[in-house]
């Protein structure tokens, strides 16, 4: 299969090179002096309402970023890109993989595992999600698609579930690939490489006659980390090449060259896709994607108990297939394979997950009325690779979870298409739990000009369960506490928790002003409550010949406590022939309402009294007060490019699970504020072909960006960018 990858990867580069004609699709790769003022300004965003409208009108807090704007900062990852977006918290972890989430939750509750990183974003691709469905949240390094596939990042903020179903709780960041618009041969290719033994390639072709038109894509990476050693949180310090590590029950695991069996590596990934689009007629159109990818990556995924990093593997495939007729959408689409979360034995499991949607548009002067249906299954087993006699596995067991779905969107416009009123009602049929979730959305939009509009919005959306939460079955530990008396202790799964919930009420205020200048500002109020952690529960006792067991289970518990957070975030963008700048930033604040701290080491059957912090009130410190960023883009001479781009957080602290588990300072990372400064040059040789180098970090702000991660340092790259033109 790897020899396969090559093969594709290496047969669309060599495509892309050769070929001597191509069309540019949709703004292109071109020279910033060849885009209109009013292309800049009017580019179209989807995700913000579900249909295409120019970003000025949408009535959500959303964004865009194009391709142009990727390639210029010489982003190297989809994920690198979200720096670029307003409102997105983007912190390093090793070369090339992220934590990414939209505004803030992260870390919630205070001292958690990490199986719980980052759950409350919804991420998709041309509105496929791709939330893993084992805790919730995304495997980023698992994304098919790279930088060159891309046309477009739109991110919504807030809660988005009356549009794209449960999980887009504090928003959305959908993926557009890239589509042909004229007739004839298309071919892009990107390579690179730098610091850190970063090696990046993409590369395309394709073709567009009448009614047909397909896209060939395959993409690279390999990446090194910037250290070799771990943090350990039992000795609490960075181990280099050990023989052994110890976990945070005191026990030494010596399994660590198969755990962790390349030191040096990051990421290392290669995917290839292809992209068919059929359009026989006026109002009707079909798109078939499908692909496949294999990972490898050092990241925080899961909770390994020894260190925060772990060895993470995913060779999965997909298919999606989307249809328009006269009004009606219908999408289907499937992805599957299998993953190893972490390399312990007993974390592989097989997955497969099925969505289906069907929706049809109804108008009549100034009514837009959108019924719709939606399902989705997730399926994960763990049989094939575990001992489920012994529960050696995650949960031992073929675990399923199914979500039926129906909503009703509609928008109405009056006063001369000034006030437009647009509501979504959802209500989603949970197996696990066996109840129903509604979801709601309702905006108002006031536009007095062409260049101006206030916004108002309140909406609701539901988290799904998750497999983890429902079915896990795992013996954590079994060791005697007296004479032929000892105590087991057992993760268990329960289905009938509350799911989390979050409430928004949002302001917002667009103008487009003088030659170039617009503005975006948006004021937040978001409430979440049911969030759960495993708790103890009473102990079971039973009795094995002369010895006394007492089982304790660790049974998913929701928490009374109410997570809220209030924040601002604002925009200002100016844009001419020669020069954009662009700059945004976002204060925010967030209170833990209800909550207590979680203590685990307390005695079985002495359970917590988690109504004890009734009427408290804590701020959270885990996610940044401030953050955002800025970016120069500057055409020095027609051939000559110039790009800065910086990207600040402020400081925070993390509260691990240790922090509890050994109660005498460990388990809490105080990481400091950060700015980032990045610069990349760019040469146009001839026309479409463009090399370009470029600097990362170029202030040397030598260290971590998350708990106990690996130091981000001076990163130099250099490449080329390559689009076939006429």
């Amino acid at each position: 299969m790897k020899t396969l990858y090559k093969l594709l990867l290496n047969l669309v580069f060599f495509l892309s090179c050769v070929t001597v004609n191509s069309q540019k699709d949709s703004l292109s790769n071109v020279a910033l002096d060849d885009l209109s003022l009013q292309d800049l300004l009017d580019m179209k965003i989807v995700s913000a309402s579900g249909t295409a409208e120019l970003w000025i009108d949408a009535p959500l807090s959303s964004s865009i970023v194009t391709k142009e704007e990727i390639r210029r900062a010489n982003c190297t990852s989809i994920m690198e890109a979200l720096r670029l977006v307003p409102g997105v918290v983007v912190r390093e972890q090793s070369n090339g993989n992220y934590d990414i989430y939209i505004r803030g939750m992260a870390n919630v509750p205070p001292n958690g595992s990490f199986d719980i990183v980052s759950t409350t974003t919804l991420v998709m691709i041309d509105n496929r999600p791709i939330y893993s469905y084992l805790r919730g949240g995304t495997f980023w390094e698992t994304l098919p698609v790279d930088i060159n596939d891309v046309e477009k990042i739109e991110v919504v903020r807030g809660p988005a579930g009356a549009l794209y179903g449960p999980n887009a709780i504090n928003g959305v960041i959908n993926i557009i690939t890239r589509k042909l618009e004229k007739k004839g041969v298309y071919a892009v290719a990107n390579s690179q490489a730098g610091s850190n033994h970063t090696f990046i390639t993409n590369g395309s072709v394709g073709y567009k006659g009448g009614k047909w038109s397909t896209i060939l894509s395959g993409n690279f990476q390999h990446r090194d980390r910037s250290q070799t050693s771990w943090f350990e949180y039992w000795r609490n310090r960075e181990i280099q090449d050990p023989s052994y590590m110890v976990d945070m029950a005191g026990d030494t695991v010596t399994d660590v060259s198969s755990r962790f069996p390349d030191a040096s590596l990051a990421m290392e990934k290669s995917a290839g896709n292809i992209f068919v689009n059929y359009e026989p007629g006026k109002n009707v159109r079909l798109d078939l994607r499908a692909g496949l990818q294999q990972s490898t990556a050092q990241k925080v995924s899961v909770e390994n108990e020894i260190t925060p990093l772990s060895t993470s593997s995913s060779n999965t495939h997909y298919f999606d297939l989307a249809a328009e007729v006269k009004g009606f959408k219908a999408q289907l689409s499937q992805n599957s394979g299998v993953q190893n979360i972490d390399f312990a034995p007993g974390n592989k499991y097989d997955f497969s997950t099925f969505q289906a949607n069907l929706e049809y548009a109804w108008s009549r002067k100034n009514l837009i009325i959108r019924p719709g249906f939606g399902f989705r299954k997730a399926v994960y087993d763990d049989t094939r690779y575990s001992d489920t006699a012994n529960h050696t596995g995650i949960f031992n067991a073929k675990g399923s979870l199914s979500t039926h779905s129906a909503f009703l969107r509609a928008e109405y416009k009056m006063l001369n298409n000034r006030l437009r009123l647009v509501s979504g009602l959802g209500a989603t049929k949970f197996d696990v739990p066996d109840t129903i979730y509604a979801s709601y959305e309702f905006a108002a939009t006031y536009k007095p000009s062409a260049s101006q509009l206030f916004r108002l919005v309140y909406s609701m959306t539901p988290r799904s369960s998750n497999i983890y939460d429902t079915y896990v079955n795992q013996d954590l530990s079994f060791f005697p506490i007296a004479y032929q008396k000892y105590l087991a202790i057992r993760l268990q799964g329960n289905d009938n928790l509350k799911l989390f919930t979050a409430k928004m009420f949002e302001a917002g205020y667009r103008a487009m002003f003088g030659k170039g200048w617009n503005f975006d500002i948006e004021l937040f109020d978001v409430k979440g409550k049911n969030e759960n952690v495993l708790l103890s529960t009473v102990p079971v006792v039973r009795i094995n010949g002369a010895d006394t067991i007492l089982t304790m289970p660790l049974l998913a518990t929701n928490l009374p406590m109410r997570i809220c957070q209030q924040g601002i975030t604002a925009s200002l963008n100016y844009t001419n022939r020669t020069l954009q700048v662009k700059t945004y930033a976002t204060l925010q604040r967030t209170t833990l309402k209800d909550y207590e701290e979680l203590n685990y080491s307390i005695l079985p059957g002495q359970p917590l009294d988690l109504n004890s912090a009734k009427g408290k009130s804590v701020k959270h410190k885990a996610t940044p007060g401030l953050f955002g960023g800025a970016s120069i883009n500057y055409l020095l001479t027609p051939k000559f490019n110039l790009n800065l781009a910086a990207y600040y957080s402020g400081g925070f602290t993390y509260s691990h699970l240790s922090k509890t588990i050994f109660n005498d300072g460990r388990g809490v990372d105080q990481v400091d504020s950060k700015l980032l400064v990045n610069f990349t040059l760019s040469y146009e040789a001839v026309k479409g072909l463009n090399f370009f180098c470029s600097g990362k970090n170029l202030m040397n702000e030598y260290s971590r960006e998350f708990y106990h991660t690996d130091k981000v340092p001076v990163r130099f790259m250099a490449g080329f960018n390559y689009e076939l033109k006429k």
